[in-house]
């Protein structure tokens, strides 16, 4: 498995990076922790457009799946954690993206710092996830994180009074839309554990909430990494970890059956890229290496690191299918960059 790299823009502190149905047309987005612009690119020529002129400190996207004309920013997270007017901003588009669209605030949520939208089939809820729950000094993790939820409707006119789903969770980092037991959920990573967060049933609000993971996790993605039909939980551990690691449920218990050294990791991909089962993950510190994570046996279970782009510092990855195949996209700070990468047998 070789990568073939176009840097599709420069940036500044680019932070973010996904890739989302936007104007009947999936399409690379990217924005920045920084101040700066969000950008989109869509194939085949990616050329960059600009969504939105700002604010920046951009931490995640989210948008409803009735319209692709609207999403919800996360915005003014500024580095290093200079984040207590962060909230979520709602932007819609004037005049598709020949102009940048219109943005507002429509919640107020310090350290907000992941987003996402999912729902039953006749309710959607947008959930927010704070990183802390307040800070005194950059280093200050004694107030805890919480997970919180909104009802949103189609036409995106509130109210958006945010109720708490999941409190108590320290440096709470990572978040995922899945399944769980047959059922829509979103995970949750922090220093508490690995959580499943499954929607409300017909007639109730109320989230069940079962713990995966009781150890600390910085990053987690769940995928079949092993073909055998039940999903493994990749993760990074612990916060901004040292590791990356996959573990397997074996009966009741989830067991680790690999593990691989990182630096700072950060950004976490797991599935299906290009036939092979991968895990992709970015190194803050160290190297710096973005690396893939290539399934090379089931039972045992083993992989095998490959390097896609050397000293890269990449914040976060996410895969995209476009007409050319299957590519990896990454936001790559160290070389000032939005970049996509084509897989070659």
């Amino acid at each position: 498995m070789n990568f073939a790299k176009r840097v599709l823009s420069q940036a500044t502190l680019g932070y973010f990076i996904t890739s989302l149905p936007i104007l009947g047309e999936d399409r690379i987005i990217a924005a920045p922790e920084g101040e700066g612009p969000t950008q989109v690119f869509a194939s085949p020529n990616f050329k960059p457009q600009v969504l939105a002129t700002g604010p920046g400190g951009c931490m995640g996207f989210a948008m409803l799946p009735e319209r692709d004309d609207a999403l919800f920013t996360i915005t003014r997270f500024y580095p290093i954690f200079k984040s207590e007017n962060a909230g979520i901003d709602l932007f819609q588009a004037q005049q598709g993206l020949d102009t940048p669209w219109v943005g507002k605030r429509v919640i107020d949520l310090p350290f907000v710092h992941r987003i996402c939208v999912l729902g039953d089939g006749n309710r959607q809820w947008l959930v927010a996830a704070s990183v802390c729950g307040g800070k005194a000094f950059q280093e200050d993790w004694s107030k805890p994180g919480a997970v919180y939820c909104t009802p949103v409707s189609k036409e995106l006119n509130g109210p958006w009074g945010l109720e708490p789903i999941l409190e108590g969770i320290h440096q709470n980092h990572g978040m995922q839309v899945s399944t769980y037991a047959g059922k829509k959920c979103v995970t949750i990573a922090g220093t508490e554990g690995v959580f499943a967060l499954q929607v409300p049933e017909p007639g109730t609000n109320e989230w069940n909430t079962i713990q995966l993971l009781d150890h600390a996790v910085s990053e987690a993605k769940v995928a079949d990494l092993d073909n055998d039909g039940d999903n493994e939980i990749a993760v990074i551990e612990p916060f901004h970890g040292n590791a990356m690691s996959v573990y397997k449920r074996v009966q009741a218990d989830w067991q680790k059956v690999y593990s691989a050294e990182l630096a700072f990791g950060h950004g976490l991909w797991a599935g299906t890229l290009a036939g092979e089962q991968v895990v992709i993950v970015g190194n803050r510190s160290g190297t710096k290496n973005l690396v893939c994570f290539r399934v090379v046996s089931t039972d045992p279970f083993d992989m095998e690191e490959l390097v896609v782009d050397s000293a890269s510092g990449t914040t976060n990855v996410d895969v995209i299918h476009t007409s050319q195949g299957e590519c990896l996209i990454a936001s790559n700070p160290e070389h000032g960059e939005y970049a996509l990468y084509r897989v070659q047998a």
